[in-house]
């Protein structure tokens, strides 16, 4: 294996795995491997690096009036991108579907877990509306059903393949009977390409880090595929990284 390749594949493997998880802003990252493929992962704006780019599920909180912004999406510009990945294509939208999915038995494109006990996701009796200004025009309303909801352009990249935009999420019961965890999932798409679907656990009136960490992790565990090739080509655990 020559300097380039071994270069590359270390690149991949710090990128992909990695055994830290803090607190730290960390944003959500598109980003294109060398074959292509779109990928998502996370953006650490404290120290302005990329944390890895396999993350499926992210996490936030809504605040008081059933509001968030959280995660921003992000895509690197072309001199910025690490060894091993392509930036997105330039002046191309990065768009979104909100799917539907599968727990059990239940398909919905919202769930609901009220933090008690073990996780139990069932689907939402809320609703959740995301947006973009002007909201009249860009909003998507995911209601707890089976239906997939045809959404809009999160925004579009400059020339380089730059884009760093937040889009709006809000709860429309946002009374105490509402508390708990939400989550959702889309599917990003950028010209041509289909990223694998990603989803969203935000908190919304509690301050229960354990039963929201609970919840992550079963996401991860139950709706996500064991992480991939990577980690096993080289030999590593594959193990997830979670910053907020």
């Amino acid at each position: 294996m020559n300097t380039k390749t071994l270069s590359a594949v270390a690149t991949l493997a710090a990128l992909s795995i990695s055994t830290v998880a803090s607190a730290q802003h960390a944003d959500l990252l598109v980003i294109r491997d060398d074959a292509g493929n779109l990928l998502t992962g996370q953006y650490d704006f404290d120290d302005g690096s990329v944390v890895n780019t396999n993350t499926r599920v992210y996490e936030g909180e809504f605040d008081a009036f059933g509001t968030t912004d959280e995660p921003g999406f992000n895509a690197l510009s072309g001199s910025n991108i690490p060894v091993g990945y392509q930036a997105l294509a330039g002046n191309t939208a990065l768009s979104f579907d909100a799917r539907s999915f599968s727990i059990g038995e239940t398909t919905a494109n919202l769930f609901y877990w009220d933090g008690q006990g073990e996780v139990n996701f069932g689907a939402a009796d809320n609703t959740l509306t995301i947006s973009k200004a002007p909201s009249s025009i860009f909003s998507a309303t995911l209601d707890g059903s089976d239906s997939i909801v045809d959404s809009f352009d999160i925004d579009t990249t400059s020339s380089d393949g730059f884009m760093h935009k937040h889009i709006d999420a809000g709860l429309s019961n946002i009374s105490a009977d509402a508390h708990g965890f939400y989550m959702w999932s889309l599917t990003l798409e950028h010209g041509s390409d289909t990223a694998d679907p990603i989803f969203f656990i935000h908190g919304f009136g509690l301050e229960d880090e354990e039963a929201h960490e609970l919840a992550i992790d079963w996401a991860n565990a139950n709706l996500v595929p064991a992480p991939g090739s990577v980690a096993l080509l080289l030999g590593l655990p594959a193990l997830w990284t979670r910053r907020r």
